[in-house]
């Protein structure tokens, strides 16, 4: 099992990643400016046809422990982004990879996020001016992979650290707008509308759901089928232990090449 496998793997379970238009009778709130809570929950994914996949997600701060399956075996990946580590575990063995990477301070995880990836860099990354989707103050930026390449224009609010609408060279066009607040798992959830629309094509649509206190998008129905959800959340205190590799286990290399 490659890291890269693994890696994809987790961060599918877990992701667990609008035109302008005039607000709904109900109007959207800005996320709780306090730090989000710790919290637990069942993740779940799935793709058209195929059968539903189901993990566990832990989140206290920055630390995220995801447990899933990869190939019929179970696999827990520890990210404790402050510290540089994250760590893959294969419980059947009783082994564990760490992969060490440079320090994420809180500040750039909590605070304000422009939508600029640092890896794989971008030629262009520029953010060109201001603009309002469903009420909400967001920013429009210009991204590019090679200088000579026309822009992918997104209209993007750090906040809820999400493009509200983009606009492809090719025409296509992914927009978001606020429907209502919305209950869901017991969380009180922002539903927004996904639209895809492309040159000569049928509108796709879906939806998004977002937790604005614990900041988390607690379901997400994409345009194309695939789906996200967590369930059975709980929130409050999260033992420290949850993030750390259990006492006894043997460290091994990474594999070569990865």
């Amino acid at each position: 099992m490659s890291k890269h496998s693994i890696i994809r793997a987790a961060f599918t379970v877990f992701a667990l990643l609008a035109s302008v238009t005039t607000p709904t009778a109900q109007t959207v709130q800005a996320p709780t400016a306090s730090a989000p809570q710790s919290y637990s929950a069942t993740a779940i994914h799935g793709l058209p046809g195929q059968p539903e996949t189901t993990g566990k997600v832990v989140k206290s701060g920055q630390n995220l422990r995801l447990e899933f399956e990869q190939n019929g075996k179970p696999v827990i990946q520890i990210l404790r982004p402050a510290d540089g580590i994250m760590y893959l575990l294969d419980p059947t063995a009783k082994t564990y990879v760490e992969i060490r990477g440079p320090a994420v301070p809180a500040t750039s995880t909590e605070g304000y996020t422009s939508p600029c990836p640092d890896q794989p860099p971008l030629a262009r990354c520029k953010r060109t001016g201001k603009d309002t989707v469903s009420g909400i103050s967001v920013e429009r930026w210009e991204l590019a992979v090679k200088p000579e390449d026309p822009p992918l224009v997104i209209l993007w609010d750090s906040t809820r650290r999400r493009a509200l609408r983009q606009e492809f060279p090719d025409g296509r066009v992914m927009s978001m707008a606020f429907k209502a607040m919305e209950d869901v798992a017991g969380r009180k959830t922002e539903h927004w509308t996904i639209q895809l629309t492309a040159p000569d094509q049928p509108a796709n649509t879906g939806g998004w759901w977002f937790d604005p206190e614990l900041r988390v998008v607690v379901r997400e129905d994409m345009p194309g089928g695939e789906i996200r959800r967590l369930e059975n959340i709980e929130t409050g205190h999260v033992d420290p232990a949850a993030f750390m590799v259990p006492q006894g286990w043997t460290r091994q290399d990474a594999p070569a090449g990865n």
